[in-house]
Order: C-alpha cells, then structure tokens, then sequence
C-alpha cells in the first residue's frame, strides 16, 4: 500500500495508517508505537500482540487426542481455547495438559460442558535463548541424577525424573510456539525446531530408560556404569558444538560413534543377560541420537560459514 508524506512543523512527516489495520491491532489515540530502522525500510511494531482465538467441538473420534490437539494449537500461537462438548473426565485431562506443558496458560472459564484455557502469563519472546539453555541444562541434571542411582544401585527417583521430563516439554514446546510467530526474527527457525525435537528426545529416552530401571531388580553392572559416563561426555561435546560453535566437538562425536554405537554398545549386548540388555539398548538409543542430533547444528554452522 501506498501512503503520500504530510509535511508538519520542525520538518517532518506523518503519514495516514489505515483505520482498518488499527482497529484489528487495537491502538487508539495515544498509544505508542515502535518505528523501527531496517536498510531501506522502515517497521512499525505495535507493541499490541494480536490474540489468535479458536474453537474446537469434541466428538467420539477426537476425544482420544485431546492432549494433541492442545499442545498442536499450542505451538501454533493460539492464546485463548475453547473446547465444547467436555465432560468431566476430559476437562481433567485439559486441567492436566494446561499446568504441565502449556507455559503461560490457564483455565478461565468452565461450565458444565465448556471450558476456556487462556495465555495469561506467557515469558516474552526474549526469553527464548534462556528457555534453550535451560533445556539442554535439565538434561544435563537428569544425567547426573541417573548415573549416581546407577551407581548406588537405587532408583528411588522417578517422580524427579518424571518432573524434568514434563518441565522440558514445557520448555520445548513454548520454544517452539515462539518459532511459529512472525514477529519473531531468527535466521534458521526450521533448524532450531529440528534441534529441539532431538533434545526432547534425548530427555525423553532418558525417562524410559530410568522407568524401567526403577521397575526392574537390577544388579550393578560396571559396564553399564561405565557408558552412562561416556554419555556425559559425549553430550558436553554436543553442549559445545551448539554454545561455542565448536565443530571439533561434532567432528569428535562423529568419531566416537564407532567406539560407541558400534563398538562397546554391540560387545555388551552381546555378552548381556536378561534386563541388562534392556538397560544397554537404552543406553546404545541415547548414544544415536546425541549422534545424529548434531545435524541442526552442523547445518547451521555450515550456512554461517558460507555466507
């Protein structure tokens, strides 16, 4: 659209906005508005973040993916809800999803069978790269966690684990919520998805492996031992290759996949029996996807590089 200069006093210009567009963004007379300078173009940002709202109808079919279709709204920027047709037991279910991974979100409203969940709370966008370090720190707390419990042979810390689990996803998917909003500027938002998905994953794989060991009778097994420190290791080069920029650490971890995945892993398995080779084909999964989660990184190391 086009806008013709209206000359004022001192020398400058104003020039009309369009009422339509003001409306939707909700600014009336006196509000402030930030003019931002980018090469030849000039950016008004409201400062007034435009509400998405949606609806969605349970049926018999949809029911069962209630916790999908929240956290798919989720991530799709929507701040308020509303989900008709509820019963009791489903509200519970949205009650659940709301407090566990919707940062920011709570319910507002609720009638016999409606209910409304609303982004009253939500951390700004800034408090992006803060969200990411946290995420790679719960893992590297999880981890700790893990191998002493290993090494003391108890497993007394489900509940902890399961916590670190669902405050990730937390993480995770406000992360990418963010990804999704247009005023958000990031140079590769479809690598850092792919990187987010690959650190759930990591803390995911984690939580299984630690599930089953606080469900099983396990004797201390120092090989096992043994590669739970590797991992350590092995995700602190991942932590560089993604906070230095160091691409000797990946080149490291590249490696070390012999050693790891096909080496040690496959020689343990072998001579295993019984839960152990559960335990270690945990261990060989989590040792993969260190492995092939460093491609986000890799590729963002190689277009910044050839720029």
């Amino acid at each position: 659209m086009k806008r013709k200069l209206i000359k004022q006093g001192g020398g400058g210009f104003t020039v009309y906005l369009p009422k339509k567009w003001a409306d939707k963004k909700g600014l009336k007379p006196g509000d402030q508005i930030d003019i931002k300078e980018t090469g030849t173009a000039l950016t008004i940002d409201t400062a007034v973040k435009e509400k998405k709202e949606t609806t969605i109808e349970i049926t018999e079919e949809n029911k069962k993916d209630l916790k999908i279709l929240l956290t798919h709204l989720y991530r799709r920027g929507f701040d308020t809800i509303t989900i008709r047709n509820i019963d009791e037991s489903l509200l519970n279910i949205v009650k659940e999803v709301t407090t566990k991974i919707l940062l920011g979100f709570e319910i507002t409203e609720k009638d016999e069978n409606k209910c409304k969940i609303e982004n009253i709370s939500e951390p700004t966008e800034e408090k992006y790269d803060v969200m990411v370090r946290r995420i790679f720190l719960i893992i590297k707390e999880t981890q700790r966690i893990v191998n002493t419990d290993f090494k003391n042979n108890k497993f007394n810390s489900i509940k902890e684990i399961q916590e670190f689990r669902d405050q990730q996803d937390k993480y995770v998917l406000f992360c990418r919520r963010i990804l999704t909003k247009e005023r958000f500027k990031i140079e590769n938002p479809s690598l850092d998805w792919e990187l987010l998905t690959f650190i759930m994953h990591i803390e995911h794989a984690y939580y299984y492996l630690y599930l089953y060991a606080s469900k099983s009778s396990l004797r201390q097994n120092k090989k096992i031992i043994e590669l739970l420190e590797r991992l350590e290791e092995y995700f602190q080069l991942y932590y560089n290759a993604y906070y230095k920029k160091d691409i000797k650490s990946i080149h490291k971890i590249n490696q070390l996949r012999q050693e790891y995945q096909f080496g040690k892993c496959y020689q343990y398995l072998e001579q295993a029996k019984l839960k152990d080779t559960v335990i270690l084909s945990h261990i060989r999964e989590l040792f993969r996807l260190i492995q092939i989660g460093t491609s986000p990184i890799l590729s963002e190391y190689f277009e910044a590089t050839f720029e």
